[in-house]
């Protein structure tokens, strides 16, 4: 019965830690690439999961084995040579109060700073936004302009090096554009 009741209690306080959960079927993460110079494309990933918690803690996983380039071969190489080793990102941050309290219709811009944790690299990095409390009990929140990530600061040098090789490119940047659009829905 004690071991009942202290999982009804791990239980509840979970709850209480991650109100509002990420809705991956309402949400998009995006990135680009650009090769040579001239071609940008478009890629994003298919899963990641999310929490914000009523006290503005926020928590994204990202499955980096997830990434579509709508071209199989390259998700392969990608996933070989990329991500292998570490196929999961993690993004911490903390929301202000001020967010959490926003009235149905209500919106505002901001920046907060994100925490994000890849190949064993950390890295504090700006995210403009733009959140929204949405009718239905849901919370909406856009990048107002691309989140940089730079290869090199999370230790993937070798791994674009690898890519441009096997595709038999003269370059690929090494700064790599972030966007994304999420929903996060009340748990309550």
């Amino acid at each position: 019965m004690k071991s009942l009741s202290l999982a009804a209690l791990l239980l509840c306080s979970q709850a209480a830690l991650a109100d509002w959960q990420l809705d991956q079927s309402a949400s998009s993460l995006s990135f680009l690439s650009t090769k040579n110079n001239l071609v940008t494309e478009t890629h994003h990933f298919t899963a990641f999961s999310g929490t914000l918690a009523d006290d503005g803690s926020l928590k994204i996983n990202i499955e980096l084995n997830s990434v579509e380039t709508n071209i199989p071969i390259r998700n392969e190489r990608m996933r070989e040579h990329m991500f292998k080793l570490f196929p999961n990102a993690t993004l911490t941050a903390q929301v202000p109060k001020t967010v959490m309290e926003l009235d149905v219709g209500e919106s505002t811009a901001l920046e907060i700073k994100g925490q994000l944790e890849l190949n064993t690299k950390s890295q504090i990095l700006p995210i403009p936004l733009q959140i929204t409390r949405l009718a239905n009990e849901q919370l909406l929140a856009t990048t107002t302009q691309p989140i940089l990530l730079n290869t090199v600061q999370f230790g993937l040098t070798d791994g674009v090096k690898k890519l441009q090789e096997l595709a038999g490119l003269a370059s690929i940047d090494q700064t790599v554009p972030v966007t994304f659009n999420v929903i996060f829905s009340s748990a309550n």
